[in-house]
């Protein structure tokens, strides 16, 4: 039963989303030429104004777990076979000592993990104006074509945002994190203490990511929405962003640091 109504709610949300398209794409198509230039150089400015710190997130974020999971499994390879003093038997024996060689493989698995999610689920944001430019728009009938294309493609970056912050994303890290934890306790026979410090550090590493991803689409989108669309609320200014985002990596973290 509960399949069933879940499977009739996609159905339903999946046709108001195609209803509520249509319903655009018909009123763009009825705008006089003018509106539509205005309308289209008010998205085109916004997506490609947004781009370039889109971009940096995005391929930032990449680079920074990319480097991190290469690091961190050839401090794991060069580790592995690590000893150390027993100093729990009374006379001098040496024993392997792993837990370092450990960290740095739950980690890199993790790093690998945040990339391969960036890649199957790209931030729009950082690529979609690139697609919509090369679009002709020398008639009116271009320019409108364009329009409702890029109407769509706005409306793809903002819930793109909102998904990047939403409570799947933060279960979906929660889960990752957490089994790091375990895997650092229980595979390799652990005090729970590091696992738990495994998941506090994976943690702040998917929160850093999260509340670093640029928001600007949402704040656009409703912008549009409330100047040509007839949406109620106050137009919403975007403030300067003077900041730099710097990422480094180092043996079994990932640092962001943030330039005012």
């Amino acid at each position: 039963m509960i399949h069933g109504l879940k499977r009739y709610s996609c159905i339903a949300l999946f046709l108001a989303f195609l209803s509520s398209n249509a319903g655009y794409a018909q009123e763009t198509a009825a705008l006089p030429d003018d509106q539509v230039k205005e309308r289209l150089s008010f998205i085109t400015n916004a997506l490609d104004s947004a781009q370039p710190r889109a971009k940096t997130w995005w391929y930032g974020w990449i680079s920074a777990y990319s480097a991190g999971t290469v690091v961190q499994w050839g401090l794991a390879k060069a580790h592995w076979n690590d000893v150390k003093q027993d100093e729990n038997f009374p006379e001098p024996r040496m024993v392997r000592d792993r837990g370092f060689a450990e960290d740095m493989l739950v980690g890199g698995a993790t790093t690998a993990l945040g990339v391969g999610g960036l890649l199957i689920d790209p931030f729009v944001p950082a690529y979609g104006p690139s697609r919509l430019r090369p679009m002709p728009e020398t008639t009116a009938e271009e320019r409108r074509a364009k329009l409702i294309r890029a109407e769509e493609l706005l409306r793809q970056c903002a819930r793109r945002e909102k998904d990047g912050r939403g409570w799947l994303t933060h279960l979906l890290n929660l889960g990752v994190n957490a089994a790091s934890g375990v895997a650092t306790a229980a595979a390799f026979h652990r005090p729970w203490t590091d696992g738990l410090m495994t998941f506090a550090a994976g943690e702040t590493v998917s929160l850093l990511n999260i509340y670093t991803q640029p928001r600007r689409a949402i704040r656009d989108l409703e912008n549009y929405e409330i100047k040509y669309l007839g949406r109620q609320g106050a137009f919403r200014t975007q403030p300067p962003d003077d900041r730099t985002w710097i990422f480094g990596v180092s043996p079994g973290c990932v640092s962001l640091r943030i330039q005012f």
